[in-house]
């Protein structure tokens, strides 16, 4: 996620990291294993976070929405409980319209 990320952070203090890509950009807090994601602005920024996502083989799970597979055999790795609500997600339009749609 780190290497994906990187060249459009703009700011950086700790976890915190402030992106620009495209026509907006977003505000992330990035661990070496999880990463949140707020005041993302524009279109073109979900389709980085997907990039980011998909190289790191991470799921993304926003809030009250189903949790998105960015990649395949990740349903087989969720924990349980977990399996019921998924959907997968190729774009960041298709990431967006999962969010939009709650």
């Amino acid at each position: 996620m780190a290497k994906v990320l990187g060249p459009y952070v703009t700011d950086s203090r700790g976890s915190f990291k402030q992106l620009r890509y495209g026509d907006g950009g977003a505000d992330v807090y990035l661990s070496d294993d999880s990463m949140m994601a707020n005041h993302i602005s524009g279109k073109d920024v979900w389709d980085l976070l997907l990039q980011g996502a998909q190289a790191a083989n991470w799921v993304i799970m926003p809030m009250d929405c189903p949790t998105c597979l960015t990649a395949p055999g990740q349903l087989e790795q969720l924990p349980e409980g977990l399996e019921e609500n998924v959907v997968g997600v190729a774009t960041g339009a298709e990431l967006r319209a999962v969010i939009e749609a709650t």
